[in-house]
């Protein structure tokens, strides 16, 4: 074997084509996980031939083995393996040609209608089974099911419509639709990747140290056994689920690997599991059952990992946020139905089960995403500039404190059976703040923020030296200056970490904006309309005030969505920052336009 996998990394450097060498490095790595398993199953199929367990062990490795000499020979003859391709993966590869496919609906033939009617409904019947899937909340369940009645009846006025009237407002709004279905299947998935992949090395855990104590109670075995099997088919459909819905195509490809290689590995496992519970005295199959698993804990990880990497970070921060609040609302209902059953009976004895799992469950979970969120800041800051990172500050602030003192205050009521209930509410609810600051500088950071504000502040810098030489009390100079001062409030707030909590100021402040704005250009046009002649310089300094209105508009129609339904709040920063930088700008030329006309009209009224 060893004289092969030479030859096979000699022949993998020589080849060009980058497939065939991801084929030949495929069946490589396959090689290399086999070979310490194929050696310890094969010592106790020897030294123990009376457990089926171990001969089946063995059989399945060499099984392996065997696939991966085929999957050599097909690389050999130039076939190409479908798991070690790159490729998008099917739903979304279906919403992409469907987005397409729709624009030239009402020019196609029949049969091409039908077989767009037909890539809908496959989507549909996709998006329904997530919906219906155990994890999916309740809300994000409705609107699939909402979304899919809607892209139906979309397309189905669509294919009946007139092409000359209302046809490109048909296609606006069913691939508008079909948008808001694919982001919502998303949030779906991601719940179901938060519920199973924050603890996936549990039930495996539970498994052995079952096993490792003999086959002293059977059928507590073959639950865990049933568990353990049932936890990785869930892992395994789940990455499949999130597969189905990514783009990244090197990402989908190292995904299905991993599938794969746990796919083949489990049953492994398990048989090397009843063997240690069958002779857990033997150093043979104790032997056998360190490498299973460590090679267990190693697969299992590098799913975890390719899943993370398709998994978008801001919404898989926006959902686990969301998580956390259930788990501290199920802390809050089990500390508030203890105290009662205490007050009403004293001597009765308290079930901390449930609170150590929800506090557990918080804890890990936050753990979880903190851990993704840090590894995706190491992938986009250098080294040097971490320490400084406000959110990997952030990060190890939450780590150190925040949930080492929830965990803390469960274990003292749990163990020691001290009430501090209020405290471990409020450290609880602590949890769920700081989570909260997280996501809003996650999403800075990863718009670049920073870098807007700093513009914006450079931009205002000079717009005040320019309004400070134009000094009067006239109303238009006064209105300028207003302006200036709103929006550097504003910004002042968006550079906060609470700035969420301020949001409703953020909100009066654009308000006052947009009526001091509208001020503004009723005093440009009245100066304007005044004059005796109409030129060039006019019309461009009354387009600079449209667009101030019309930038101060945006700015408050982006600021009046539901902030707590909003993923990254870093694109709603960053469009009202554009906004505020570019009515900033605005405002020299509007005031030197406006004085250089007052002043021609007061010489006109002179002579």
């Amino acid at each position: 074997m060893d004289i092969l996998m030479k030859q096979i990394s000699t022949r993998q450097s020589d080849l060009l084509d980058t497939q065939k060498k991801e084929e030949l490095a495929l069946v490589r790595s396959m090689w290399t996980r086999c070979k310490d398993r194929l050696k310890t199953s094969s010592g106790v199929a020897i030294v123990h031939p009376e457990l089926e367990s171990g001969i089946t062990n063995r059989q399945l490795v060499v099984q392996e083995i065997n696939d991966s000499l085929k999957k050599l020979q097909q690389v050999i003859k130039g076939r190409s393996n479908s798991d070690s391709q790159s490729k998008v993966g099917m739903l979304a590869s279906c919403f992409e040609e469907f987005e397409v496919s729709v624009i030239f609906a009402n020019n196609m033939k029949s049969e091409q209608q039908h077989l767009l009617q037909n890539n809908l409904s496959f989507i549909i019947k996709e998006a329904i089974s997530i919906a219906e899937s155990a994890s999916t909340r309740e809300e994000h369940q409705k609107t699939i099911h909402k979304l899919c009645q809607d892209s139906e009846m979309l397309l189905f006025a669509l294919l009946r419509s007139n092409p000359d009237s209302d046809h490109e407002k048909h296609i606006e709004k069913i691939c508008r639709t079909t948008e808001q279905l694919r982001h919502y299947l998303q949030l779906a998935t991601l719940d179901h990747i938060d519920d199973f992949y924050f603890l996936p090395h549990i039930p495996f855990q539970v498994l052995y140290n079952i096993t490792a104590e003999g086959a002293k109670n059977k059928e507590q075995h073959k639950e865990s056994e049933k568990q353990m099997v049932q936890h990785v088919l869930n892992l395994q459909m789940i990455a499949k689920m999130a597969c189905s819905l990514s783009v990244e195509c090197y990402h989908n490809k190292v995904v299905r690997i991993a599938i794969n290689n746990m796919d083949s590995l489990l049953k492994q496992v398990v048989f090397a599991t009843r063997s240690l519970a069958n002779q857990p005295k033997s150093d043979f199959i104790k032997q056998n059952m360190d490498v299973y698993k460590a090679a267990w804990n190693k697969e299992l990880s590098l799913l975890v990992e390719a899943v993370d990497e398709i998994s978008p970070v801001n919404e898989f921060l926006y959902i686990s946020l969301s998580h956390a609040k259930e788990n501290v609302e199920q802390i809050s209902l089990i500390l508030d139905a203890e105290s009662f059953c205490h007050d009403e009976n004293s001597t009765r004895e308290y079930n901390w089960a449930d609170l150590d799992q929800s506090v557990d469950a918080l804890v890990c979970r936050t753990a979880r995403v903190l851990n993704v969120v840090k590894e995706e800041r190491t992938k986009v800051v250098d080294e040097r500039y971490l320490p400084n990172d406000p959110v990997i500050a952030r990060i190890q602030h939450i780590m150190k404190y925040t949930l080492k003192d929830a965990k803390q205050l469960c274990n003292e009521i749990v163990n020691n059976n001290k009430q501090k209930y209020n405290q471990l509410k409020s450290q609880s609810m602590e949890v769920v703040i700081q989570l909260s600051k997280l996501q809003v500088e996650f999403s800075k950071a990863s718009t670049r923020c920073d870098a807007y504000i700093e513009s914006f502040n450079a931009e205002l810098n000079t717009t005040e030296h320019e309004l400070n030489k134009y000094f009067g009390t006239d109303k238009i100079h006064h209105t300028c200056q207003k302006i200036c001062s709103i929006l550097k409030a504003i910004v002042a707030i968006i550079n906060e970490d609470s700035c969420i909590q301020q949001w409703p100021t953020v909100l009066r402040s654009l308000n006052d904006l947009s009526s001091e704005a509208i001020n503004l250009d009723l005093c440009a046009r009245e100066i304007f309309s005044t004059s005796r002649s109409s030129t060039g310089k006019s019309e461009i300094i009354l387009n600079y005030s449209e667009r101030m209105i019309d930038c101060t508009r945006h700015a408050l129609h982006e600021s009046q969505r539901n902030m707590s339904q909003y993923v990254c709040y870093g694109d709603i920063f960053v469009s009202i920052l554009s906004s505020a930088k570019t009515i900033v700008s605005y405002l020299p030329e509007i005031l030197k336009g406006c004085i250089s006309r007052s002043s021609k009209r007061k010489k006109v009224f002179k002579k």
